[in-house]
Order: structure tokens, then C-alpha cells, then sequence
């Protein structure tokens, strides 16, 4: 099973210092097919302010497990993280490939295509949700269509999930969110936009069932 870790970041010298630690505890998990995907989340500013991973587990003790023993945790550098389950609706391999970023970890900022992340909450109207959900689902296809939405999916638990849409800045990325049926319908209780940078990915396992 899939499981979001969405994290926010506290002391950036901390994080400057530990990143080292970071990159090899990351690339061990995809070593081991227990990291998908993953990479710092960037706000419009172009700060690094946490980051997103998409672990494999059997359970949510386990995920829970790999966010605690990541270097990061171990060096209180971090405000919080939030452990979700999650299942794959979306994909597009080719999107994610080329926004791959895992042979820089210098930080340096490419030329490689940008991905902006939407980390949504539902309201807890599920009648309404269930109601809009058709809608959506419609919307999200005309977006990958079109070569816009990179990877989609529920949480487990159907309180929310993400959006990654492909985009040339933020503003473009925003437009795709306010025309999603769940932004104009009022299914959405909470959203948060931010650049993702992927630092490394595990296709068989994002792609397995």
C-alpha cells in the first residue's frame, strides 16, 4: 500500500546540514522498493520549505517508521509530517520522468519541466463530494489529455488527496486547481500549491498495483 508523507520543514540549517544523510537514507528506501517518489516542496518564493514522499508499506506503522528514522526527523530539523494513505488515479510516466531531478542534489535549479503539487483537504460534506466526484474525475482526464496533470489521487481515508499538474509557473498551475469542479463546488476545505522538485523515482513501484 501507498502512503503520503507531506512534510514541512523548521530549522533550514538543520536541514542544509543533515541533507547529505537525507539523499542516502532516500535512495537506501528506493533501494529497497520502499520509496516511489519523493523531493522538496518549493513555495513562490523558490524556498525550499519541506518536502513530499510517496512510500510503500504494508501498514501505516511501517510508513510511519520510515519518516521517523529519516535523518531529517532524527535531527528535529522538521515542524511536522503527515502520514496518508493514498491511491494512484493518475499517472503520466513521461511528465515524471522529465521533471526528474535525482542526478543533481546540489540544489542547483535546471532547466527540467516543473511540476506544482495541490495538497488538498475535503470539506466534510461527502454528499456533495460524492456529488461533484463525476466531475472531477472528468476534469482530471481533459488535464492529462492535454499533457497537464502528472500524477492524482485519494487518500485512503477519501479526506482529501493530490494533484500534480505540469506547468510553466505557479500562476498556470493555480488556474488548473480554480477550474477543478472540487475548487468551484466547494468540495475543497483546504489546498496548498507548491512547487515539487522530484529527486528520485521508483517507476515499477509508482506504478504498481
Amino acid at each position: 500500500m501507498k502512503f503520503i508523507n507531506y512534510v514541512k520543514y523548521r530549522d533550514l540549517d538543520g536541514i542544509a546540514k543533515t541533507r547529505p544523510a537525507h539523499f542516502a537514507y532516500a535512495d537506501q528506501l528506493r533501494a529497497q522498493g520502499k520509496l516511489a517518489i519523493g523531493g522538496p516542496l518549493s513555495d513562490d518564493q523558490g524556498r525550499r520549505i519541506g518536502l513530499l514522499f510517496i512510500y510503500e508499506a504494508f501498514s501505516r506503522d511501517e510508513a510511519l517508521a520510515f519518516a521517523r528514522e529519516d535523518p531529517f526527523t532524527l535531527a528535529n530539523a522538521l515542524s511536522s509530517y503527515e502520514i496518508s494513505g493514498w491511491s494512484v488515479r493518475g499517472i503520466n510516466i513521461d511528465l515524471l520522468i522529465k521533471a526528474n531531478r535525482s542526478a543533481d542534489h546540489s540544489g542547483g535549479e535546471g532547466t527540467k519541466d516543473r511540476l506544482f503539487v495541490s495538497y488538498a483537504k475535503y470539506a466534510s460534506d461527502k454528499s456533495r463530494l460524492a456529488a461533484v466526484r463525476p466531475a472531477h474525475w472528468d476534469y482530471d482526464q481533459t488535464l492529462k489529455k492535454a499533457g497537464k496533470l502528472a500524477l492524482a489521487g485519494p487518500f485512503a481515508d477519501d479526506t482529501g488527496g493530490i494533484f500534480v499538474y505540469s506547468a510553466s509557473g505557479r500562476e498556470e498551475a493555480m488556474s488548473y486547481l480554480k477550474q477543478d469542479p472540487f475548487a468551484l463546488e466547494g468540495v475543497l476545505a483546504d489546498c496548498e500549491l507548491l512547487e515539487w522538485l522530484i529527486e528520485g523515482i521508483n517507476l515499477a513501484l509508482l506504478t504498481a498495483g
